[in-house]
């Protein structure tokens, strides 16, 4: 516990369409603890960096505070864009069209307080505000397929997203406006999933890894040819066999 403010990254996460009655209701919250729940599972395996995360609950919404030392690009790209992306998939898998769990996500940063239950910033405020984003509402519903609709605060885009790290392409978010009660900021919109984009791709890395060395490239290349992963990401792949044409 802490009274001082400390810079942190801040998700705010809420259920689209949760209404439709109790039952339906209760899915999708118990859904949406699930996807989380996996989420932070798979980060934990990869890199454990979300350990120190807070996540607090309120309903069919959640707000996760993670700190500094964790880098931005790796929590948009790995852990976002990718373990909750599979998260939502797997959870999604076996669930009726009426019961299934589409989420509305924002990510922003700043001086947070945290004293749990209890957290407080401008971050905080303000990813809570991007999320509730009538931009974002609107692409969610002129995409009903698309599981997430990400959208990223102005300074997070122009910090984080469009240094292209961890894989992260500034290209696939579009600029909006966001007003919401007195919050009015640009933000940066995706629906990871859609026709239209291309999702980053990613290897589970450390989350204060970078870049590979040249080196390091050539031995990951060496892996890729007998190393099978229990899950894979890539729904722009091509898998296949190459003839050696060579002598």
């Amino acid at each position: 516990m802490t009274s001082l403010a400390l810079s942190k990254t801040v998700i705010s996460s809420d259920v689209v369409g949760s209404s439709g009655g109790r039952r339906r209701q209760s899915h999708l919250d118990t859904a949406h603890d699930l996807v989380l729940d996996k989420a932070f599972a798979a980060a934990a395996k990869a890199d454990g960096a979300m350990g120190s995360a807070f996540r607090r609950v309120d309903g069919d919404s959640a707000t996760i505070v993670i700190d500094a030392a964790v880098s931005r690009a790796w929590v948009l790209a790995d852990f976002v864009l990718r373990e909750v992306v599979l998260a939502l998939g797997e959870v999604n898998q076996t669930a009726g069209e009426e019961y299934r769990l589409r989420l509305r996500m924002a990510v922003d940063f700043g001086e947070v307080v945290s004293d749990p239950p209890h957290v407080q910033g401008d971050a905080v405020v303000g990813a809570a505000r991007l999320r509730d984003a009538k931009a974002l509402r609107e692409a969610m519903s002129g995409s009903p397929r698309a599981q997430l609709g990400l959208i990223v605060s102005d300074r997070f885009h122009r910090e984080v997203v469009v240094h292209g790290e961890r894989g992260l392409d500034a290209d696939v978010f579009c600029p909006v406006d966001v007003d919401v009660k007195t919050y009015s900021e640009r933000g940066w919109v995706y629906l990871p999933g859609t026709a239209s984009e291309s999702t980053p791709a990613v290897n589970p890395l450390p989350h204060n890894q970078s870049a590979l060395s040249a080196s390091d490239r050539r031995a990951v290349n060496a892996e890729v040819f007998n190393v099978f992963e229990d899950r894979v990401y890539a729904p722009h792949g091509v898998f296949g066999v190459v003839r050696d044409r060579r002598g």
